[in-house]
């Protein structure tokens, strides 16, 4: 993936990520990230960077599976890590600094989807799968697997795909999930059920009655 481009270069992007729910616990901090975080805030884009590298992969690979497409991706994590930089000293650790950025990177690759008119997906040669046992057979069935799954979310609601990448593609927690749409717990675990039901009917040839995994 191609490196995000500095803030400092991207100032005109605008927006505000919204603050975390009232009463909602302040997040465990690591202690490096948190030190790049409080230079961040006071101007530092070296160490804006180098919290960019830490994120930009999970932050891309999220906004590629919401918007199906490589160049609204790269301009929706683009995007995410302007606003984040820009809303740094608003930033109080309300949720974890991963959560908070998921958060920016949704709303930022939803708007795009919202936008611009739905464009067909393209292979997923562009996102970092991770590597199989030396098995030229089993790699292409599981990059085919990988390809049917990417064009089956193209065909979901917008909130039936963001809610299987952030759990089933991503990993997040549900409690993760709830802080990243801002939904609770409960609207969590139906959603993702309902999701889950909608992938299967687009996906019943891909493996027939194998369920998603549920943990």
């Amino acid at each position: 993936m191609e490196r995000m481009c500095t803030p400092g270069a991207q100032m005109a992007a605008g927006g505000w990520p919204t603050e975390a729910a009232a009463g909602e616990p302040p997040a465990q901090v690591d202690p490096a990230e948190g030190a790049l975080i409080e230079r961040s805030r006071h101007g530092d884009l070296d160490a804006f960077d180098r919290l960019v590298a830490a994120h930009q992969d999970r932050v891309y690979h999220t906004a590629y599976r919401i918007t199906g497409n490589a160049d609204d991706a790269h301009d929706a994590a683009q995007e995410t890590f302007v606003k984040a930089f820009r809303a740094l000293p608003r930033y109080r650790h309300e949720a974890a600094f991963g959560t908070w950025l998921h958060r920016i990177a949704v709303n930022a690759a939803l708007d795009i989807v919202r936008r611009r008119p739905q464009a067909p997906p393209v292979p997923l040669e562009d996102v970092a799968l991770p590597a199989s046992a030396h098995n030229p057979d089993r790699e292409a069935e599981r990059r085919e697997v990988q390809q049917r799954v990417h064009r089956a979310l193209q065909q979901l609601s917008p909130d039936h795909r963001v809610i299987i990448v952030l759990r089933d593609l991503q990993g997040l927690a549900y409690e993760e999930i709830a802080a990243v749409l801002r939904i609770p717990l409960g609207t969590v675990r139906s959603r993702l059920s309902r999701a889950r039901d909608a992938l299967r009917r687009v996906l019943r040839d891909l493996a027939p009655g194998e369920p998603l995994e549920e943990g």
